[in-house]
């Protein structure tokens, strides 16, 4: 956040510059009228005396009408380039986020700091700089106004101003405290929202309308009864600083009544005008105290995520363009938290060759994977590839050498091509068809009305067609390793048969990693690895090493 601010440093001050001009002529033209109420009206220049005032009066608004719609282009322009900084920064910093940083934020509370937080600094900074420089500066020039007109009635006016302060910003914090609450509520209930839309399934399969329903009318009364409470703080000291402000005008009204009879009729215009407009800018001062202390806790909750240290650094480390040789674990052990997942793996898996990992549910197949790739750190050992240490060499480079697929396919909002590119655009079309014809799943491709500018929706495509689709993303970018999770899960028998050719095809150049439980992926393999229990059961190697 300090790098956005000295960016917009200069421009802020610009900002600054026009409110101070812009509050300076505000509070000046009442002055003049104070001049005019004290003119002597039986002199004989009168005339030219008024003449002179009103067109003095004249050019000052004219020229605040100027600096204002100046103040209000330059002030907008400036805003919105910040937003467009932090929102910039705020996702490029979720972007970097390591697999393990994810999972200390819900899903939604991401999506709320991207969205929904971001889009309230814009009420932060706008209604800082309206909120405590405009208006605050508006008050500190009325007040020096009001000692000049008379020194004995501002400091009635100022006592009546700087209690009227005091109430509001008490009541101002109270709301904050309310409101932070409520965002609070508000957080839990888009936690709800997400998980019962996730697993919409299970709540029709399970019959847990009723149960969801109630919770969310739980978390709804809390935040119905947190806004009762916030609607009367937020009412209630209007009416006080209305008694507050009346007190003051009676008491100015009693000493140039009863105290002193020989100050001017200007000095009181001046000094009585400047304690009843002192309620604008300090009821507005209040109302953005309000939304400020909302602003402020996105503001902390957006400060929190940018300040989030277990980040990847996708160029750390050396970089290997073609990173090639056998793979091995070397006494590798990684844990989630406390609990440890794999224990002392060791391995060795020839370049070129296929290699499946089987193994009961929970026995930590993927896991396996996650780590080669870099998706978690690991404890203890080594991960070697050919001459390199993993842990040695660039999070790019790494990833540039391997293809994978999940047993979930990733497919994207996108156009079929998009998903399949993924933004290279050196795979063209005739690729992409060559690779369709040569699997024989043109059928796929043929019922879609756009053909490879169709936008894919994943509730027209069956789970196999779309991994079918991950299938050939994966091949067409080219790799030296290929991972598979399971990757004929959801694949009828035809389809299996093509793509384990396809597999086969593809181990003879690189090396193949796959994750299965099926019987035929399993006999198909150079080497069977079986994991129990986070830890290596038995290899099976099904040719000569």
């Amino acid at each position: 956040m300090k790098e956005i601010w000295k960016k917009y440093r200069k421009s802020i001050l610009v900002v600054c510059g026009l409110l101070l001009l812009c509050n300076l002529l505000s509070t000046w033209h009442p002055y003049i009228l104070k001049q005019v109420l004290d003119v002597d009206f039986s002199s004989q220049e009168i005339e030219t005396i008024l003449l002179k005032f009103i067109l003095v009066y004249t050019s000052i608004h004219i020229v605040l009408i100027f600096l204002k719609n100046t103040r209000e282009i330059v002030t907008n322009k400036v805003v919105c380039s910040i937003i467009k900084e932090i929102r910039k920064k705020v996702f490029e910093q979720v972007l970097k986020f390591k697999m393990v940083t994810f999972q200390k934020y819900n899903s939604s509370e991401i999506y709320t700091r991207l969205t929904d937080d971001v889009d309230k600094l814009f009420n932060l900074f706008f209604g800082f700089i309206y909120a405590f420089v405009n208006n605050g500066l508006h008050l500190i020039f009325m007040v020096i106004m009001m000692f000049i007109a008379n020194r004995n009635l501002a400091f009635i006016g100022f006592a009546t101003v700087f209690f009227v302060s005091l109430v509001s910003i008490k009541f101002a914090k109270v709301l904050g405290k309310i409101d932070n609450r409520t965002l609070q509520i508000r957080d839990q209930e888009n936690r709800e929202y997400s998980e019962i839309y996730n697993k919409n399934k299970l709540t029709y399969l399970f019959k847990l309308q009723k149960q969801n329903v109630k919770k969310v009318n739980d978390l709804l009364n809390r935040e119905l009864k947190n806004r009762k409470k916030y609607i009367f703080v937020h009412h209630f000291p209007f009416w006080f600083i209305n008694v507050i402000q009346a007190v003051g005008i009676y008491a100015i009204l009693y000493y140039v009544l009863k105290v002193d009879t020989s100050i001017s009729l200007g000095s009181i215009y001046l000094v009585l005008f400047y304690t009843k407009e002192c309620k604008s800018p300090l009821e507005e001062i209040f109302n953005r105290l309000e939304e400020l202390q909302t602003c402020f806790n996105s503001y902390q909750r957006i400060k929190i995520l940018l300040s989030e240290k277990n980040c990847e650094d996708m160029e750390q480390g050396e970089f290997v363009k073609d990173l090639t040789g056998d793979i091995e674990f070397q006494n590798v052990s990684m844990k989630y938290e406390k609990e440890m997942i794999l224990k002392n793996i060791s391995f060795i898996i020839k370049q070129g060759t296929k290699v499946t990992i089987a193994g009961r549910t929970g026995a930590g197949k993927t896991t396996l994977t996650n780590v080669l790739m870099k998706l978690y750190d690991i404890q203890n050992g080594k991960i070697l590839i050919g001459d390199y240490d993993v842990s040695q060499i660039s999070i790019q480079s790494l990833r540039n050498n391997i293809s994978y697929i999940s047993q979930n396919p990733y497919i994207f909002a996108d156009t079929l091509r998009n998903n399949v590119i993924l933004g290279n655009t050196e795979i063209t079309d005739e690729q992409i068809m060559d690779l369709v014809k040569e699997i024989g799943v043109e059928a796929i491709f043929e019922k879609l009305p756009d053909g490879l500018d169709t936008l894919i929706n994943v509730s027209q495509l069956s789970y196999g067609e779309l991994q079918v689709i991950a299938f050939i993303r994966a091949i067409l970018h080219k790799a030296n390793i290929y991972i598979f999770d399971e990757p004929t899960s959801n694949l009828d028998l035809a389809t299996e048969q093509m793509l384990q050719t396809m597999i086969d095809k593809i181990s003879k150049e690189s090396t193949v990693i796959i994750i299965a439980h099926r019987k035929s992926t399993i006999e198909s393999s150079d080497k069977i690895i079986y994991l129990k229990d986070g830890e290596v059961d038995k290899i099976v190697n099904k040719v000569p090493v």
